[in-house]
């Protein structure tokens, strides 16, 4: 995702570069306009009217000369078959799917830049900027519209959801029917074998550190969330996955309230979330008992893409069902190429 950007080094490069857009723009490389009669040539539309995450925008129905302003976005693309030219890196260090997401675009010959570097994006010239809102689309996005048509996608929204807005935006809606029939026959599967199992409608707690003596507890949203339903596992009420306004996904818990995060299966996300805080494992508040516990990487698991779905399905099966282990940035890349390859 980008990384949080001050308006003043923003508004500071724009200024800058403002003339240059203008005339760039006004000679006009005929990228957009190219791709949208490509669209109409092959019988689809040339542009399209999206409800992204601030309101409705049109865009052009191009799969060439996209920037994506995140790794999500960009490997959400790749899953799709639109390799993005460009792609903003995370701030984040250390967990195993931001990693991944970075090795493997890297692979594909996605050149990725520094999230702030506005002007990067300018002399790129592309036909269509794609990102996932965040703090920073919230403060650049006046300025990205100056540069080309931006479409973003709403934060924790249904990750079948925002692959479809990326499907109809790049004309590939028909690989995304592909990834997620996919995915929900992977689904299927593994809430099978769950229910053979003896594990079908089992509580399912879903906890971090979020620093020194605070934690969060994830209710149902972005993509571990829905993928417990769809699994038939229930969730603690202290989750607050029933609560409405849970912007980010997740609510703070005090560290005297730590012992109603406790389920009979409970998954500890560790990773950057934690800010250097201890494991809740080691403390004594956090007493597990018999329940079954796994520790899973908090980038994947508070994840809100498709990338995310095979990622948590293989911990579940690793953690619950004694399948293999736990996902790394090595197994991940994998995940992804397998991913790839079952939907092309």
């Amino acid at each position: 995702m980008l990384s949080t950007v001050t308006r003043r080094r923003a508004a500071h490069a724009l200024a800058t570069l403002v003339s240059a857009v203008l005339v760039l723009t006004a000679c006009g490389s005929g990228s957009s306009g190219d791709q949208g009669e490509e669209a109409a040539r092959s019988g689809g539309p040339s542009e399209v009217t999206l409800a992204g995450a601030y309101g409705k925008t049109t865009v052009p129905v191009t799969d060439r000369k996209v920037w994506a302003l995140d790794p999500r976005t960009a490997t959400e693309l790749l899953t799709i078959g639109v390799t993005p030219t460009h792609s903003g890196t995370y701030s984040y260090k250390g967990d195993a799917a931001f990693e991944a997401r970075h090795r493997l675009l890297a692979d594909e010959g996605v050149e990725l830049v520094a999230p702030d570097k506005v002007e990067r994006i300018l002399q790129a010239q592309p036909a269509l900027i794609i990102g996932e809102q965040s703090p920073s689309t919230d403060e650049l996005l006046d300025d990205l519209k100056k540069i080309a048509p931006v479409l973003i996608t709403p934060a924790s929204t249904p990750w079948e959801k925002s692959l479809h807005l990326l499907g109809r935006a790049t004309g590939h809606s028909s690989t995304v029917k592909a990834v997620i029939d996919h995915l929900d026959r992977e689904i299927a599967t593994t809430k099978g074998d769950l229910a053979r199992a003896g594990l079908a409608g089992r509580t399912v707690s879903l906890m971090s550190a979020c620093g020194d003596g605070t934690f969060c507890a994830y209710g149902s949203s972005r993509t571990a969330g829905p993928v417990l339903t769809d699994l038939g596992f229930k969730r603690p009420a202290t989750h607050g996955q029933n609560r409405t306004g849970l912007e980010y996904g997740y609510t703070s818990v005090s560290e005297e309230k730590l012992g109603e995060l406790v389920a009979p299966i409970v998954f500890v996300l560790s990773g950057s979330v934690q800010y250097g805080a201890p494991d809740p494992l080691d403390n004594p508040l956090f007493e597990v008992g018999d329940s079954t516990v796994g520790a899973v990487d908090f980038a994947a698991w508070y994840g809100s893409g498709a990338f995310d779905v095979p990622w948590v399905l293989r911990d579940i099966r690793a953690v619950l069902l004694g399948d293999g282990t736990v996902t790394d940035e090595k197994s991940g890349v994998k995940l992804f190429d397998e991913l790839r390859k079952a939907t092309a």
